[in-house]
């Protein structure tokens, strides 16, 4: 897995314990902390950076993420600016799985680039399998 730096916000391996560009101590940042950075590197100019960024909240499930991936996903699909980083914060989205997400995903259907459409499906099934097992008689 790659590491985002949360100094530099370049990309780094996950085995090193500081940054070679910056020199950040990975070992003294905080999963709170790194949390944020991820969230904030969704921002970055790079979208190279901010779908990586995306991935890492995905397997992290950072469920804080959520509002400001839905904000984002908004906006590109409105402006059409880029289908793979639309494709990463759908699979984001599926991967933290809540129902607001759900709900999100479902409405906006029709609005997601065609590179998108097979993890939108992927995201939402993931979704309601997880809703189901959760509150099996609203999601069946």
């Amino acid at each position: 897995m790659v590491y985002i730096c949360p100094g530099c916000f370049k990309i780094s391996d996950s085995n090193v314990k500081k940054c070679r560009y910056c020199g950040c101590d990975f070992e003294k940042v905080s999963d709170a902390q790194y949390f944020d950075k991820v969230v904030t590197a969704l921002d970055h100019p790079d979208h190279n950076v901010a779908i990586i960024a995306c991935k890492i909240i995905g397997r992290l499930k950072i469920k804080e993420a959520e509002d400001k991936l839905i904000k984002k996903l908004k906006i590109l699909t409105k402006e059409r600016i880029n289908p793979y980083f639309e494709k990463a914060i759908i699979e984001a989205l599926g991967a933290i799985g809540t129902e607001k997400a759900y709900l999100f995903l479902t409405k906006n259907r029709a609005s997601f680039s065609i590179i998108s459409k097979e993890n939108f499906n992927t995201a939402l099934n993931t979704i309601k399998n997880k809703l189901t097992k959760n509150y099996p008689k609203k999601h069946t």
